[in-house]
């Protein structure tokens, strides 16, 4: 088989530029279209390669994504901030609430977290309802302009129920990851901030950007326990005692804004202060890897009662992704303190065969 090109440097810049096209010329009457835009980013370092090839994307797992980026936006939100106690739903639309709202809303009636929902028997009826929605109103109207239409993203799928990202286009979603989900997210959060019907809700110090997509800071603290039980009340990163830790995300919150239980490990606050954004060096991945190998279904299970979703694979091709992007760039990855080094070609035999 041969091996689709990747993205010319000139590729790469045509479709940043397209990408800002459609978020600033595009007509938005909702959010869905930046939900949308932040699915396929995110399925596309799940699925994808950094080659030219083209990816077929289910709609039902779009729609899956759907679901997971709406939960937290449709738990009450209120401004403390500013202390008259307010508290209510965002609005996600110019008209009546989002119908996406609505469905994520009735699940989380009747789920406590995001995993007990998928677990369920009302997932399924979630997930249709989902799939029919994005198939109806953002997937053919996304790369629509006001005068204009740019097919550069996607078309439908000679599979049923799918769409195909054209060729190159999963490539530059891998490649610009982080600059994409933080322009997406930066205009969904101005369009939350513009409706009217969010006003009462709204203050001049809202924390509206950490409540929609900051990390689930209740879900972390109830993955402390299990993971210090499964790393032997260690650091994962310099292999000392813990008497008070904290959780870090191994791929950085920064690069990968998700959160994955098997992403998670407990750190002392100084290692996870020092290691900031970067990536973790070679031994720490190694020991990573190995954790989630061993104490796979263990951890699964405690993001289960946390609600958060526990797929080592889907890390595994997380970490990869990163790692290989950042080799690209020739990143430095933090070893302890102040010591960083360049990455070597062993990582990956390290996520190859961990």
């Amino acid at each position: 088989m041969t091996e689709t090109p990747p993205p010319t440097a000139a590729d790469q810049v045509a479709f940043l530029g397209q990408i800002e096209r459609l978020l600033s010329e595009g007509q938005f009457v909702a959010t869905y279209k930046y939900a949308l835009l932040v699915a396929i980013a995110d399925l596309s370092v799940q699925h994808g390669r950094d080659d030219g090839s083209e990816l077929d994307l289910p709609i039902r797992v779009i729609a899956e994504q759907f679901i997971e980026l709406y939960w937290r936006h449709s738990a009450p939100f209120g401004r403390d901030s500013v202390g008259d106690g307010s508290y209510g739903i965002l609005i996600q639309n110019t008209g009546r609430q989002a119908a996406m709202i609505d469905i994520v809303e009735k699940l989380r009636s009747e789920h406590r977290t995001l995993t007990l929902a998928r677990a369920s028997t009302a997932w399924r009826g979630a997930v249709t309802r989902t799939t029919n929605l994005v198939d109806k109103m953002p997937l053919w109207r996304l790369q629509v302009l006001r005068n204009e239409t740019l097919e550069f993203l996607y078309a439908k799928s000679p599979i049923p129920g799918s769409i195909r990202l054209k060729p190159g286009v999963t490539a530059n979603f891998r490649r610009f990851h982080g600059m994409i989900i933080r322009m997406a997210q930066s205009e969904w959060l101005r369009f939350i901030q513009a409706l009217p019907g969010n006003a009462s809700l709204l203050g001049a110090t809202s924390d509206l950007g950490q409540f929609l997509f900051g990390a689930e800071r209740t879900g972390l603290i109830r993955m402390i326990e299990p993971l210090a039980t499964i790393q032997n009340g260690r650091c994962l990163y310099c292999s000392k005692h813990i008497d008070t830790g904290e959780i870090d995300h191994f791929v950085p919150w920064s690069r990968y804004p998700r959160d994955l239980a098997h992403n998670l490990v407990l750190a002392h606050k100084q290692c996870n202060r020092q290691k900031s954004d970067l990536l973790a060096g070679e031994v720490h991945l190694d020991r990573w890897t190995r954790r989630n190998t061993d104490h796979d279904q263990t951890i699964t299970e405690a993001g289960r009662r946390a609600g958060i979703p526990g797929d080592f694979p889907a890390t595994a091709s997380v970490a990869a992704w990163a790692y290989t992007h950042g080799a690209g760039l020739q990143t430095s990855v933090w070893l302890a303190g102040d010591h960083v080094e360049h990455l070597t070609d062993r990582w990956r035999g390290i996520l190859l065969h961990g």
